[in-house]
């Protein structure tokens, strides 16, 4: 046990003789043309060394203006357009701390590390001598002949020719911009690997995305793994996806996403292509576009659906053509087309569109919707305007008109103003709204109809109204039908019809039928009182101005 005691202690004092001897090899020496002031602090030596200083060790030599010198610990400080001077490596800063025992640096302020044809810029750098590593960990730069690469944290292995990058990787080549979170540089090659999300933005302004990839910076050549594609207002992605850079033409197929960057929309799909030169972006394979609404979902479905980018913002816009279908609680429509015109959230629906607001059927020659905050503020229909509305026993009310606006609040008609050629067809219910009272017919140039509980609830009728009230005994076939009519609700779709994954029974039941039809108090009534007294009905039926007058007022 004694013979392995005394062995340790022989070995261990031939270790420390070598780290002494080792020590001794690396003993810092300096000159100064300046003054020499000796001193201490907290008890430890120190020498201060002032004007064109320069410190020796080995292969290593540093200039700067003024040094701290401690000579126990083999320690400099240097003050002052520090130079540092190392074989092939050149290293300026403002400020230096360096260990003459284990040869590592650390430099502060306008620090340039230069090898070669290489400059790593930055404030904080540490490096060490004998290992040929610098590291950098508050914001560096790394240039070359071909690249520059930025991040908050990097490591430079000299010697083995590669840096390691991590955290706001930035790394601009000459036809495109890379940005990831971490990334490995050959410094011979040039080539960079990437290892998780990575984001290029090329030079006409295509953006590419990544879950790692190959660039060959030099030959500028790429290798993606799992990527997408961003376009000026989009991002494209799918299963597979395939890059003509030549063409600047891009393809996804399978589990197609098409995102909009500002408007909250998304298009999906099973195939998509990207055509960079002309900015159009194509969906097809049974394309669903959903709108995120504040109180709900905006589903629109057709055979195929276009972006179009523009410089010009009013020009933006997407097409969906033949079959489409439109969903969302509280609304749903058919078209042959539609346009989306992003700026201003309007959505134009072509050729016969139909749409249903609760127990409400609307047409017209084009209906646009107008979209703001996030909600479906106003419908307008265009030229042979017409609503439809079920009642409790299943007669149809009736509004038409050339034109029709219908404003809406939080999913529901509130009023709807009808602008020119104006007839209103409405049943009068009595006993709990399961009685008809008679038959409303109003001819006017315009008029407002107003919505409460999804229900039409009165109206106000302008410049010269004629009306005329028609008993139930009176009533004919001809008579219930304005011209144009025709309920269509076999057609109207829902959820399952758009986007079968979706099964929220929610969205599959229609709203009850609206109930009464009662009008408006006296007050907001429009109708001239002296009009009413000369006889709007049927001249040669008391009868008839009688029931229509107590209609009128009967709420009064």
């Amino acid at each position: 046990m004694k013979l392995l005691q005394y062995s340790i202690l022989f070995f261990f004092l031939i270790g420390l003789t070598g780290v002494v001897d080792a020590q001794k090899k690396k003993k810092i020496k300096y000159q100064a043309e300046g003054r020499s002031i000796n001193g201490k602090i907290n008890g430890e030596t120190f020498r201060k060394l002032i004007d064109n200083v320069v410190f020796k060790q080995e292969n290593t030599t540093v200039y700067c203006d003024s040094s701290i010198f401690y000579p126990e610990r083999n320690v400099m400080e240097a003050f002052g357009r520090v130079r540092i001077v190392d074989d092939s490596v050149l290293i300026t800063a403002r400020k230096l701390i360096y260990d003459g025992d284990n040869r590592k640096t650390q430099l502060r302020e306008n620090v340039i590390y230069t090898r070669g044809d290489r400059r790593l810029y930055t404030d904080f750098l540490d490096y060490d001598l004998d290992a040929e590593i610098a590291h950098y960990f508050n914001n560096g730069k790394l240039v070359d002949t071909t690249n520059t690469l930025t991040s908050e944290i990097g490591y430079y292995y000299a010697n083995k020719n590669y840096a390691l990058f991590w955290n706001t990787v930035k790394l601009i080549a000459p036809t495109y911009v890379l940005e990831t979170d971490t990334l490995r540089y050959n410094t011979i090659t040039k080539v960079a690997y990437t290892f998780g999300p990575t984001e290029i933005t090329q030079n006409d302004g295509s953006i590419l995305h990544s879950q790692g990839s190959e660039f060959r910076t030099v030959f500028d050549q790429s290798q993606f793994i799992e990527g997408n594609v961003e376009t000026d207002d989009y991002y494209l992605e799918g299963d597979s996806l395939f890059f003509d850079d030549l063409r600047k033409y891009y393809k996804a197929i399978g589990n197609v996403i098409l995102t909009a960057k500002e408007k909250d929309i998304i298009i999906t799909g099973d195939e998509a292509y990207y055509d960079k030169r002309h900015g159009l972006s194509k969906v097809y394979g049974y394309p669903l576009m959903k709108r995120i609404l504040e109180l709900d979902t905006f589903y629109v479905s057709a055979d195929t659906m276009v972006s179009i980018e523009s410089e010009y913002d009013s020009a933006k816009r997407i097409l969906a053509y033949y079959d489409v279908k439109m969903f969302k609680k509280g609304l749903q429509g058919i078209a042959d087309s539609v346009s989306y015109f992003l700026e201003d959230s309007l959505i134009y629906f072509y050729k016969d569109p139909v749409m249903w607001n609760n127990n409400n059927q609307v047409e017209a020659d084009t209906i646009y919707l107008e979209i703001s905050e996030n909600e479906i503020k106003k419908m307008n229909m265009i030229s042979n305007s017409f609503l439809s509305q079920e009642d409790t026993i299943q007669n149809y009310n009736q509004i038409k008109g050339r034109d029709m606006v219908a404003d809406f609040i939080e999913n529901q008609i509130s009023h709807i103003d009808v602008d020119g050629n104006g007839e209103l067809l409405y049943y009068a219910l009595e006993d709990g709204d399961s009685t008809v009272m008679g038959l409303n017919k109003i001819f006017t140039s315009s008029m407002r109809i107003r919505f409460e509980d999804q229900k039409l609830v009165n109206f106000s009728v302008y410049r010269n109204p004629e009306a005329q009230f028609i008993p139930p005994h009176e009533v004919t076939l001809e008579l219930e039908r304005l011209e144009g009519f025709s309920w269509r609700s076999e057609e109207r779709p829902i959820l399952f019809d758009l986007a079968p994954y979706l099964s929220d029974s929610s969205y599959l039941t229609p709203s009850k039928p609206a109930t009464s039809l009662p009008l408006e108090k006296e007050e907001t009534l429009e109708i001239d009182r002296n009009e009413i007294e000369k006889g709007l009905g049927d001249p040669g039926s008391n009868s008839s101005q009688n029931l229509l007058k107590k209609s009128i007022l009967r709420e009064q």
